[in-house]
């Protein structure tokens, strides 16, 4: 009688957690249609009722001590290893491991490119490149680190060259400094791809980026922040993750990241590490064929009065008499429509929207929200591209300056062809969720 007791208890807790798994599986797919939404509650919530009732079931059915110490030694087994495995596996990646090379900035578009690494071993960076063509090999060295970054200077402008790393497997990467006049080009941004709980879709989102850059060709790739879930320790596999994921596309374009608030994290360090803005603080501006633009940080000061504040105001006004369009990026956004009230920031956008509307920015582009956001505002656009594999969860609704919102991961492709710059945000199916124009002012 206790026995029978016993099984039918279990089999209504396995019951209950596997009725109550469908139910939240089938209000988060409502709300976020990917059928990730509808597994991840399923199983979870499946397992926490099954495998304890699944236990009991088969304890109640052995009929020996022996059998039934067997089942439990198998159920621990495997129960150490699900936790144990991954665990492991984390553990592994706090040394950094070879991987990359990507391309970075840290000095001229037009005459220099930093190649970047990790090293398994800090031996002295070795980088040989040579231009498109030629037979012989030039070299460019750094110190000793396992996080290489090694400038190549005296370039031409509009220069096509070859590279290779030898410490790496020495295969040969092509890229192309920035052309001496405004022509024609295109471009890739992105943001929020961390991982979330252990889960990121970011490498749906750049093989997507690989197909079209097939059709397209990004000139470079730029990164609104929050690239991985923090920089401290129990984080390196995140870091690996991330190169691994960028690699097919940043071996041969520079990547440029705007510092988000996971990154940070009140420890900027590792982004210093693995990232070179060619001086210590994590804002910067360059220009690309007749764009300028200014890359701030909302992890560190930007209010009035603030040195990056300062520094933005001016690097507004330094721009080239060629310039065609001005674009700014930073993590944080301007507004958002986010029901989550404080990724708002009604502060945030009276300081800075004065400042660009006067300076005349053509478009902000930012993250931190994870959802696609299309804003019309007054003097330039606002576009929030944060889809870029994090986990989705809030939707965003409508507002009186929003043009287009969605909630799925994406990128957005920016193509200047004369004064004219055309922005489509593109789903990782290559679906189209918006497109738009901005002319040039002037």
């Amino acid at each position: 009688m206790f026995k029978k007791l016993l099984s039918i208890l279990a089999v209504l807790w396995g019951a209950a957690f596997l009725i109550a798994g469908v139910g939240l599986g089938v209000f988060m797919h409502h709300h976020i249609p990917h059928p990730f939404y509808f597994l991840l509650p399923f199983v979870a919530l499946g397992a926490l009722g099954l495998v304890p009732a699944s236990l009991v079931l088969l304890l109640l059915r052995a009929q020996t001590w022996k059998t039934r110490l067997s089942i439990v030694a198998a159920y621990c087994a495997v129960f150490a290893l699900a936790v144990g495995g991954p665990a492991a596996w984390r553990n592994y990646y706090e040394t950094p491991r070879n991987g990359g090379p990507y391309l970075v900035w840290a000095d001229d578009p037009k005459t220099t490119m930093t190649v970047c690494w990790t090293a398994e071993h800090a031996v002295p960076g070795r980088v040989e490149y040579a231009p498109e063509g030629a037979a012989e090999w030039k070299s460019a060295e750094g110190p000793a680190t396992n996080y290489p970054k090694v400038k190549i200077a005296g370039l031409q402008p509009g220069g096509k060259y070859r590279y290779r790393v030898p410490v790496l497997d020495g295969q040969e990467h092509p890229f192309q400094t920035a052309p001496a006049a405004p022509e024609d080009f295109s471009f890739a941004v992105y943001g929020d791809n961390r991982h979330a709980g252990g889960f990121s879709w970011h490498s749906s989102v750049t093989r997507e980026m690989v197909r079209e850059d097939a059709r397209e060709h990004f000139r470079f790739i730029l990164n609104s922040g929050d690239i991985v879930e923090s920089p401290g320790e129990g984080h390196g596999w995140q870091w690996a993750t991330f190169l691994s994921d960028i690699t097919p596309l940043a071996a041969s374009r520079p990547y440029e990241v705007s510092l988000g608030n996971h990154e940070s994290g009140g420890k900027p360090e590792p982004f210093a590490e693995y990232f070179d803005y060619g001086h210590p603080e994590h804002w910067r501006a360059f220009d690309y064929a007749g764009l300028h633009f200014i890359m701030l940080s909302t992890e560190d000061d930007l209010k009035p009065g603030s040195p990056q504040f300062a520094w933005m105001e001016k690097a507004l006004d330094d721009k080239p008499a060629d310039t065609r369009f001005t674009v700014v990026t930073l993590h944080k956004p301007l507004l958002t429509h986010d029901p989550r009230g404080n990724y708002n920031d009604p502060k945030r956008r009276g300081e800075l929207e004065p400042v660009f509307a006067a300076k005349g920015v053509d478009i902000v582009f930012a993250g931190h929200v994870h959802s696609y956001e299309h804003h019309h505002l007054p003097a330039f656009e606002h576009v929030i591209t944060g889809g870029g594999g994090v986990l989705l969860w809030a939707k965003p609704t409508p507002g009186p300056e929003t043009v287009k919102t969605e909630t799925v991961w994406h990128f957005c492709e920016v193509d200047v062809k004369g004064k004219t710059m055309s922005v489509r945000a593109l789903r990782t199916d290559g679906s189209v969720i918006d497109a738009f124009e901005v002319q040039s002012k002037r």
